[in-house]
């Protein structure tokens, strides 16, 4: 659990408090904030509604980010 609320803590407006509550809430992972819809966060008590957005547009970045580095791993292994 704490390295969980580790990884969501990378997340800039996200603290020890706030990563716990998005753990009670099963977003476990980057990519599940990534995936989620926004109402869903807005609604987890200490959210601030109006920094949801930019929470989601982050993880999204760092899990597009992850994804990129993935297959050009892939794609270098298959080339030798």
């Amino acid at each position: 659990m704490k390295k969980q609320t580790k990884e969501l803590q990378k997340l800039k407006g996200i603290g020890e408090v706030l990563s716990r509550r998005l753990l009670e809430a099963s977003y476990d992972t980057i990519a599940k904030v990534a995936a989620a819809e926004e109402k869903g966060l807005a609604r987890i008590e200490g959210m601030n509604p109006k920094k949801v957005r930019s929470i989601v547009t982050q993880a999204r970045k760092m899990t597009g980010e992850a994804e990129k580095s993935r297959h050009t791993w892939l794609e270098e292994r298959h080339i030798r």
